[in-house]
């Protein structure tokens, strides 16, 4: 599932979409009021946290930066004082959509209010990550109960065509996953464990609050969070 996803060059969401809306659309692309809103509860955040300067806006996967524009094109017109306190990353691992920042954001990067890059800051001291249906993006793995035996679902290439296969989990991180959460499932239920949004929650609490990256650490499965 990551390979058909994310492969840099093939993977689903690497690739630029042929067409606008092709297969499926968000609230980015059905009106900038989305965006809007989103520029008002920052402005808030900001002000809570004592109108700091710089403030990060982080936005983790940010395409070719339309829900980015339409933030600051609000932001710079309406709230100008948190506009100019607000250092805006837009953060996306594809090159190929990351190379659509510097026409999509052109006149904000002018003025030093955004920048581009692949990867979550490695320190935020003041500011917001956030995303737009990004973690229900992220690859899963498929299990079942198959006789009393936890399997992951596979898939296999038999007779000119795609088949399910049912093999051991390729690792106990996906029982554990079920396990610190109290789930018992029955026989022949499925289900699912995103271990990469575990890691992308611990990657993303530790990146905002360095100082307890050291004391805490949020396991798969783990309900518990960092403060």
């Amino acid at each position: 599932m990551r390979e058909c996803l994310y492969h840099p060059e093939h993977g689903y969401y690497s690739r630029l979409a042929a067409r606008r809306r092709g297969d499926y659309y968000t609230s980015v692309d059905v009106h900038a009021i989305f965006g809007r809103l989103i520029a008002r509860q920052l402005a808030e955040m900001w002000e809570l946290l004592g109108s700091p300067q710089p403030f990060l806006a982080v936005e983790s996967g940010a395409g070719v930066g339309r829900l980015a524009a339409n933030i600051l094109d609000f932001a710079a017109r309406e709230l100008p004082a948190f506009y100019a306190a607000t250092e805006y990353i837009a953060v996306e691992h594809s090159a190929e959509r990351r190379s659509k920042h510097a026409n999509a954001l052109a006149s904000h990067a002018s003025k030093s209010r955004v920048s581009s890059c692949a990867e979550i800051p490695e320190e935020i001291p003041n500011g917001c990550i956030f995303s737009n249906e990004l973690l229900d993006a992220l690859p899963t793995h498929r299990v079942v109960i198959d006789r009393g035996q936890l399997r992951e679902v596979y898939v296999g290439f038999e007779g000119g065509k795609f088949i399910e296969v049912l093999l051991e989990p390729h690792t106990p991180a996906i029982e554990q996953y079920f396990r610190e959460q109290g789930i018992a499932l029955p026989e022949g239920q499925q289900a699912e464990a995103c271990l990469d949004a575990c890691r992308w929650i611990e990657n993303a609490g530790t990146r905002a609050w360095p100082r307890v990256r050291h004391d805490h650490r949020l396991r798969p499965g783990s309900a518990r969070s960092i403060r």
